[in-house]
């Protein structure tokens, strides 16, 4: 039965070489589209799959009760308290970034930018594969081991097998030998956590009581620097556990602890984690989710235009049909025979589709901002999602037509073999005008997008946007006096001042302060952190009070500055000269855009500070940035020689902030593309059947006067009402989505009623300019032989 199937899908195929084609051609654009969107929604959710006890594995979140903030950072006390008071925690372990670590082998030095100090039990924990040395539990725990990745160990120890041997390495700013316990597998790409190298806990303890004048962070429970991990015992209830938390943070921290701990399975960390402050390797759910729905809207035009072509080009089979039937074929045989045409004709799309999908994948990487790589482990899921995806398509989209065709009655076909049935023609339209309708919201949808990003880099942010270079410092810069004086010295430079970080911020502070007329209310004031002259490089208006001055010595510990936000939050009235805290206030500042517009102005203050600046802000002379460039990078080198001059501009910044939705509205514009092309094909393939069905009805309109040029005007008609319908219908679709999507942002664009219009005039342009060709062959048939047609 199965070489009669294929037979006759291969005949049928054969006989239909336009038809084939072009869904030949639609399949494969789509299948490529849609596998490339799903190669990245499957890498999204395969992450931390690879942990054999990932179900049992949490991380611990810390969430601020007064400032309302969560975080991932936890005391270096809380591992070993959690696994000594609850017995549903069977291994707990704290884990530090160290980017100090500085590797000296072979008269050359490495820094280890990942590298993690952590204890012995990670290896409990997650699922570490040890490819040289053996699984001592306690293979951290001497403060000198040191275990290595497999493509780390390969650099330093080339060829050779390191466990057991020395290494020197840079630690907080002191030389330590290291000896090498262990080589672990390379993490893989999918995972969060991410490390060359592992060393032990309490190098990380140092740092912390020099930084904040204590001696003992290894048992204060509020320095917050440390992920914590444990894992749970099976059965247990996360809930009950979360519960028992709250007495064992007044038994530890205060009897109002200002936190509260929760937690948080590796396996939604990725996914999970928008609102965790500090979480480390994240993903974008949303961008999952639009991902998938847009690689559903693809396929459903790619299933849509089978259908159409399919129930143009039926007519035809109707006599096979009723033959069949007549020699003894029942129903379900012929809807299996034509079920199986459309999923051959699906699969010999397939590897046609990968290819293609090959070929974009650098390019649609580059789209995505991201590396759409095929890792190795998922390729069981590529190859089942792909396969089954494909498959049902072909299943869907020879459904209706197998249901129709294998329904016919053999008397019904004898009588009217020809007959199309008005029933069809409005299925076929309502699925034209669903195709359409996702086009124009496609359309509009980008117009919106781009609209949105516009206005964000064109709003402005209260500070100078255009001649400011920011040159990173990065921490401990120790020639920063002379740097900037010798900046500020340039004839082109008109100003230069210091901040701990470039506006727009991406991170933030934050501090409670009680309200100045309510001592019940708290208000949370982020702060900014600044040096001399830097509200005056930026071109940052002050509306009462004065700037920062050397004149005044006081203002490097004693002063702040307000913005107008906080003043008003606060409820201080005449501010200059009061005390928040233990700062005086000595002026206030006109609001600026703190951070990007997806967020409000928040109440801010603007502090002095010597430690922790991080970024220099140059005004420079318009059209002198090449001029000035060499000259700043000279002196660079005089004071940072072992550092790498880096910086940017403003305007580079602001764009890479707003980058997601300029890649947004690319994306869904690629997209749009593909859907009209798609489309397209069917309306293409389409038009040519009703040309066809037609010729005998255009030949008896030519042969009573009818024109060529009524009879092409019929046809966009009649396609044109389909257009407008779907644009009419798209526009509260998009109006509905795309308010929630500007949701996103505190200041927003509005919708305007062109970016429907020029929906609807793309949809119709590629529409009328696909039907004319054939709509203009058909009214130059002759009428004779129009007439003799059939």
């Amino acid at each position: 039965m199965f070489k009669n199937y294929l037979k006759s899908a291969l005949r049928f195929i054969k006989h239909n070489k336009v038809f084939a084609g072009i869904n030949l051609m639609g399949l494969s654009i789509a299948l490529a589209a849609s596998f490339i969107m799903l190669l990245f929604v499957i890498n999204e959710l395969s992450y931390d799959r690879y942990h054999k006890n990932g179900r049992r594995v949490y991380r611990v979140l810390n969430y601020y009760v007064d400032f309302k903030n969560t975080m991932s950072g936890t005391p270096y006390v809380l591992a070993t308290a959690l696994k000594d008071e609850f017995p549903q925690v069977e291994k707990a372990v704290r884990l530090r970034y160290t980017r100090g670590l500085i590797l000296k082998f072979r008269e050359e030095s490495l820094a280890v930018n990942d590298a993690i100090a952590t204890d012995s039990e990670i290896f409990d924990i997650f699922s570490l594969r040890l490819v040289n040395g053996a699984p001592d539990k306690n293979i951290l725990d001497d403060l000198n081991s040191i275990i290595l990745s497999h493509s780390l160990a390969e650099k330093v120890f080339p060829g050779q097998n390191p466990v057991g041997q020395e290494l020197l390495a840079a630690v907080n700013d002191t030389e330590q030998v290291f000896m090498v316990r262990g080589v672990f597998e390379d993490l893989p790409e999918n995972s969060t956590l991410r490390t060359n190298c592992l060393i032990n806990s309490r190098w990380t303890l140092d740092p912390i009581n020099k930084t904040f004048k204590i001696t003992n962070a290894d048992v204060n429970w509020t320095m917050n620097f440390w992920i914590t991990w444990v894992l749970i015992s099976e059965g247990s209830d996360i809930k009950t556990l979360e519960n028992q938390f709250r007495a064992f943070e007044i038994k530890n921290i205060s009897e109002k602890p200002p936190f509260q701990y929760s937690l948080q399975n590796l396996r939604n960390i990725y996914l999970g984690s928008a609102n965790v402050g500090n979480a480390g390797i994240t993903g974008n759910r949303s961008n999952v989710r639009l991902f998938s729905a847009i690689a559903f809207l693809i396929v459903l035009v790619a299933a849509i235009n089978y259908i159409i072509l399919s129930t143009a080009v039926s007519t035809g089979r109707r006599q096979e049909i009723g033959i069949r039937k007549t020699f003894g074929a029942n129903n379900r045989k012929i809807k299996n025979q034509l079920l199986f045409e459309s999923v051959l004709l699906a699969l010999i799309v397939l590897p046609v589709s990968l290819i293609l999908m090959k070929i974009a994948i650098p390019y649609a990487g580059k789209l995505f901002q991201t590396r759409l790589n095929i890792i190795s482990s998922n390729i069981p899921v590529y190859i089942s999602v792909y396969l089954t995806l494909t498959i049902i398509i072909g299943i869907v989209s020879g459904i209706y037509t197998s249901s129709y065709l294998s329904g016919l009655r053999v008397m019904d076909i004898l009588k009217n073999p020809l007959q199309t049935g008005k029933s069809k023609q409005i299925f076929r339209s309502f699925l034209i005008v669903l195709q359409l309708l996702i086009f124009c919201s496609f359309v509009s949808g980008t117009l919106i997008i781009r609209s949105q990003y516009n206005y964000a880099l064109k709003k402005d942010p209260g500070y100078f946007t255009n001649e400011i270079l920011m040159i990173e410092l990065g921490r401990d810069f120790k020639g920063y006096s002379a740097y900037i004086n010798n900046i500020k010295s340039n004839p082109n430079v008109i100003m230069a001042g210091g901040v701990m970080d470039a506006l727009p911020m991406r991170g933030s502070m934050s501090s409670m302060y009680p309200h100045f007329q309510d001592k019940t209310l708290k208000v949370k004031v982020e702060g900014l952190g600044v040096d001399y002259n830097f509200l005056q490089t930026m071109g940052i208006r002050m509306v009462e009070g004065r700037d920062f001055s050397q004149d005044f010595g006081s203002d490097l510990k004693q002063s702040v500055i307000l913005n107008e936000t906080a003043v008003n939050q606060l409820g201080i009235s005449e501010p200059i000269g009061k005390l928040i805290g233990n700062l005086t206030i000595i002026g206030i500042v006109k609001d600026f855009n703190l951070h990007s517009i997806h967020t409000d102005i928040p109440p801010f203050m603007i502090s002095m500070t010597d430690r922790y600046i991080q970024e220099v802000a140059v005004h420079y002379k318009p059209g002198t940035l090449e001029n000035i460039l060499p000259g700043l990078e000279a002196e660079w080198k005089k004071a940072a020689p072992d550092r790498p001059f880096r910086f940017t501009t403003i305007e580079d910044i602001i764009k890479n902030i707003y980058s997601s939705e300029k890649n947004l509205s690319t994306i869904v514009s690629i997209f749009a593309l593909f859907t009209l092309l798609i489309a397209a094909f069917g309306l293409f393939g389409l038009t040519l059947f009703v040309a066809r069905s037609r010729t005998k009805e255009i030949g008896i309109r030519k042969a009573f006067g009818s024109s060529p040029k009524s009879i092409i005007l019929s046809f966009l008609f009649n396609n044109l009402i389909l257009v407008f319908t779907a644009a009419s219908l798209s526009v509260p679709v998009t109006i509905y989505l795309m308010t929630k999507w500007l949701n996103n942002f505190a200041y927003k664009t509005t919708i305007n009623w062109w970016v429907f219009f020029i929906a609807f005039v793309a949809a119709a342009a590629v529409v009328l300019l696909t039907i004319l060709v054939h709509s203009y062959k058909a009214s130059r048939i002759n009428p004779v032989q129009a007439l003799r047609y059939e």
